[in-house]
């Protein structure tokens, strides 16, 4: 659900050359040197998390713990427990103290991805805290005061939320102190060729592979896809190209036609190393009409080893 994240001295670097992208830097750094809520908005899989961690980088408290908890995960029963702490014996299975979130990050920055997800009820025990800097641990009915910054974060439009009764509207408002926007892959497209440079650096150096070249059409048909998965799809597709040892050609291809004309968003989402393996192998035999010789080499194994997925693959 959360884990600590205790930075060294690299601040998270966002990649992009569009003035949509430059303007969240913007934003980002103007603000990271106060300690206001930040509400950061956008879509799954645009970044959220790593504008926050540049907020809290960029800040004095750098130094400090940075938290990410995602809110959709907290049991509602245990949610002041989890967020507040609890002293031993509070309740059953309490058998000792539990600091909780929001004074684990005492000092450091508490980051509240999906925000949106928190239950109705449990809202006004949030924005308590928010307003009075105080928790009140369970099982102790003494408030203990916290220095933590709150950053929030939500794939879902809050004040279409607060009209429809789902989301506090006194809470919306304590954290919209300033609010971060991340716009969606689709509407950056001269961004797509830096993140496959990006990526390309960063998964050559995991693998430890010479950094494959991708050329032009292909990162014109790349530019062109609208990434439903957002920069998160766009690493997957990276990471699977050095994985699996594929043709960007060939992967780029699976890619259009798996996902940018599917009705079924849900097959839009990377697959599994498996899965992908197994569509490549298909689609490699399709485009050279069964021909195993020709396929290997489209794939770029060799003809036995390739016979040899076919079977595993149920295929032959």
């Amino acid at each position: 659900m959360s884990r600590i994240v205790r930075h060294d001295a690299t601040v998270p670097r966002i990649v992009g050359v569009s003035n949509a992208i430059r303007k969240v830097i913007d934003l980002v750094d103007k603000v990271a040197q106060s300690d206001c809520c930040v509400l950061i908005e956008g879509e799954s899989g645009t970044g959220k998390e790593l504008v926050a961690r540049r907020l809290c980088l960029k800040s004095p408290r750098k130094g400090s713990p940075f938290i990410p908890v995602n809110c959709a995960g907290v049991s509602e029963s245990l949610f002041e427990s989890q967020f507040f702490g609890h002293v031993r014996g509070a309740f059953t299975g309490a058998e000792q103290n539990m600091l909780g979130l929001v004074r684990t990050a005492d000092g450091g920055t508490l980051f509240l991805d999906e925000v949106g997800e928190i239950p109705l009820a449990l809202q006004p025990k949030l924005l308590r805290v928010l307003q009075d800097r105080e928790v009140m641990p369970v099982g102790k009915p003494v408030p203990v005061h916290v220095d933590t910054r709150f950053l929030a974060g939500t794939n879902r439009n809050l004040r279409e939320l607060v009209d429809a009764g789902q989301f506090r509207q006194d809470l919306y408002y304590r954290l919209n102190i300033v609010r971060i926007h991340v716009p969606p892959l689709r509407e950056r497209p001269e961004d797509v060729s830096a993140l496959l440079d990006h990526f390309g650096t960063h998964f050559a150096e995991r693998y430890q592979q010479t950094e494959v070249v991708i050329e032009k059409a292909i990162r014109s048909l790349l530019t062109d896809y609208p990434w439903p998965g957002n920069v998160r799809e766009l690493a997957a597709w990276v990471e699977r190209l050095y994985a699996t040892g594929l043709e960007p050609s060939l992967l780029a291809t699976m890619l259009l036609e798996e996902g940018a004309f599917a009705s079924d968003p849900k097959a839009s989402e990377p697959k599994t190393l498996e899965q992908a393996e197994r569509h490549a192998i298909v689609h490699a035999m399709e485009h050279t009409e069964h021909n195993q010789r020709k396929a290997a080499e489209l794939l770029k194994v060799h003809r036995t080893t390739l016979a040899r997925k076919l079977k595993s693959h149920d295929l032959s």
